[in-house]
């Protein structure tokens, strides 16, 4: 374990999550590129060599690891797009475990359910909205984003968990000019829905829900998850497009591929490379720019 600042809270975050995960460890730097970049180097390299990696960890470690940045420079979205942060107002991390589901499919948007559900538990009317298959919304605007990657190592995989969350705008104090202008879904931060929210504070608060989701998920994939997804669907019964198919989005299926009602029928959408935009000629969709 590597604690960096004080106000992470270390010590108290892995208690909590080593009876849930034996053998994490948990690293929190001042400055990354990325996250996830930096995990999977490192689980590439010591699987092909075995030699020493940065930031102490050692040879042919592939324990889990919960990798914070308090500064993520380089931070990626799904399909190669830019993740923006910056210091005391993002909250990113990664976590790299070994998973072995039956079936991966829907496991962004379990992560994001958990997630969500965590931050707002016991909402009638849930702010907090799930846009397939890996964003986090609040009232209508982007918060979060989830990116998740494996890589074999030996018999099995590693999975390689990302998130990113708007804990407060990012132009707040020192950050710098402001970047809301730069997010084409509007920018959205944590602390509208939880006024003294900080991001040790909310890694304490999601670390634990993001580990049981992960091991339920293991064994009961997205199914069990499905009905929970469904209350904070964002583009549910709303026109949506995917690539080059256009209907209306019918929610998703037990392997968390989107259903749109298109002419012709039925379609279902699976992961990959797509895209999901409102379309603009909805009237009640509340927004209809690409995640």
């Amino acid at each position: 374990m590597k604690n960096n600042h004080q106000s992470w809270q270390v010590e108290d975050l892995y208690e909590a999550l080593l009876p849930l995960l034996p053998g994490i460890s948990i690293e929190v730097l001042a400055r990354a590129e990325s996250t996830n970049s930096a995990l999977l180097d490192r689980i590439k390299s010591e699987a092909r060599s075995g030699a020493p990696q940065p930031y102490g960890r050692r040879a042919h470690d592939m324990q889990p690891c919960l990798l914070v940045a308090e500064h993520q420079t380089h931070g990626r979205g799904r399909l190669g797009r830019a993740w923006l942060s910056a210091p005391e107002s993002s909250l990113t991390f990664s976590l790299a475990l070994n998973l072995a589901p039956v079936d991966w499919s829907g496991l962004s948007l379990a992560v994001g359910c958990a997630i969500a559900e965590t931050l707002e538990p016991g909402a009638s009317l849930p702010r907090l909205t799930l846009k397939w298959p890996n964003d986090i919304w609040l009232d209508g605007r982007k918060l979060g984003g989830i990116l998740i990657e494996t890589v074999s190592a030996g018999a099995g995989r590693i999975a390689v968990i990302g998130v990113g969350l708007n804990i407060k705008e990012l132009n707040e104090g020192q950050d710098g000019p402001d970047a809301a202008v730069q997010f084409s879904t509007g920018f959205a931060a944590l602390n509208e829905l939880r006024p003294d929210c900080t991001a040790p504070s909310t890694l304490a608060l999601i670390a634990p829900a993001l580990l049981q989701c992960l091991l339920d998920f293991e064994q009961n994939g997205f199914a069990a998850w499905r009905q929970r997804y469904a209350r904070r669907d964002l583009t549910l019964d709303h026109s949506v497009s995917a690539g080059d198919v256009y209907g209306v989005s019918r929610g998703v299926n037990e392997q968390g591929e989107l259903l749109l009602q298109t002419p012709q029928g039925l379609v279902a959408i699976s992961g990959g490379e797509v895209s999901v935009r409102l379309a603009a000629t909805d009237s009640s969709a509340p927004l209809r720019q690409e995640s």
